[in-house]
């Protein structure tokens, strides 16, 4: 694994509270109706920094919820593939505690609404990382395709790069990013590298040998690299 930018080391420790259903939430947090059916889950300290996964509703972050560093509270959040639409939705789950801000984390599929809620709420968002757990020929891309080709369905504009008219706006992100991808990453990373252009840091972390980057086969690569993102948020804030 490299990093195209040197990040800080960060010492990291370890929640006491386990993983449980994120419920009763409405003054701070995700309420039912947007969620969808599942429910999400948080773990970590509840008034620390809040770091929120985006992810269309099959994700497996859950996993990284077992040990969560001292100091922050991790949340799991169902959303739409490309749902830009929901981000004012996000909005009160982006709570600010003791001068620290949210960071979220995408996958491909939700990485549109990462970054419309990083353009949408600049004060509000302290850090953006996007995973490529899809990847350009890892077994879930080829599934993807598999079913597009059978039942006559579109890929999702974004894991073909496609972003829109959002792509114009990537630009004006001012925040701290974190692109992390495998050996041969999905098209959009490379419209993100190029598009990010006013990042306080962009660091784009590649995992040598990775089809795909996802909780279940690279826990330590993505803590190692959120660990990063969440120091250079601490030094932009400063």
């Amino acid at each position: 694994m490299f990093f195209h930018t040197q990040p800080s080391t960060v010492r990291t420790g370890r929640a006491d509270a386990a993983r449980h259903p994120a419920k009763g939430l409405a003054a701070d947090g995700v309420g039912a109706g947007w969620a969808g059916d599942r429910t999400s889950d948080r773990a970590g300290d509840p008034s620390g920094r809040r770091v929120i996964f985006l992810h269309p509703g099959k994700g497996a972050w859950w996993r990284l919820l077992e040990h969560v560093p001292a100091g922050q509270e991790w949340l799991t959040v169902p959303a739409a593939a490309g749902a830009t639409m929901l981000s004012p939705l996000l909005n009160p789950l982006l709570v600010e505690r003791g001068g620290r801000r949210p960071v979220l984390v995408a996958g491909a599929v939700t990485a549109p609404l990462a970054i419309a809620a990083a353009l949408d709420f600049p004060e509000q968002v302290g850090g953006v990382m996007i995973v490529d757990d899809v990847g350009a020929e890892s077994p879930m891309r080829r599934r993807w395709n598999a079913l597009a080709a059978r039942f006559g369905r579109p890929l999702p504009a974004v894991l073909t790069g496609d972003l829109g008219e959002l792509e114009a706006e990537l630009p004006a992100v001012r925040l701290p990013v974190t692109l992390m991808q495998g050996s041969d990453p999905a098209g959009l990373f490379t419209r993100l590298e190029n598009g990010l252009t006013g990042c306080r840091t962009l660091t784009v972390v590649a995992v040598s040998d990775a089809a795909a980057i996802r909780p279940r086969t690279h826990a330590t690569e993505l803590r190692g690299a959120l660990l990063a993102l969440v120091s250079a948020v601490e030094r932009a804030q400063r």
